[in-house]
């Protein structure tokens, strides 16, 4: 059965963003340790957009935090770093506001 993505909270540092219009995230496949393993910090990426400024700074690049996500079937909570932020408008249309974090190894 379908999983409807309705519900979706997304919070960095305990503020929330607003009116989430599409999210994806990644993880796995990174921070293998060992003598014998080469190791990676890639361990995994979340990109959202929304329709608000809350949390969409270039101040907060660079900066990391706890990053919560619940509801719509993708729940994750991990620690994270601000990668980037970028506005995409349209004419007559509405503005939108991408984000990027990268997952921190634990």
């Amino acid at each position: 059965m379908a999983t409807y993505s309705t519900g979706i909270e997304v919070t960095w540092g305990g503020t929330a963003f607003s009116e989430i219009q599409s999210l994806s995230w990644s993880a796995g496949g990174g921070g293998a340790k060992g003598r014998d393993a080469p190791w990676t910090d890639e361990v995994g990426s979340v990109s959202l957009q929304c329709l608000n400024t809350a949390n969409v700074s270039t101040s907060l690049v660079g900066t990391t935090a706890t990053l919560v996500i619940t509801g719509g079937g993708c729940g994750l909570t991990v620690p994270a770093i601000y990668e980037s932020a970028s506005v995409d408008t349209e004419l007559n249309g509405v503005t939108k506001y991408s984000v990027t974090l990268k997952i921190l190894d634990q």
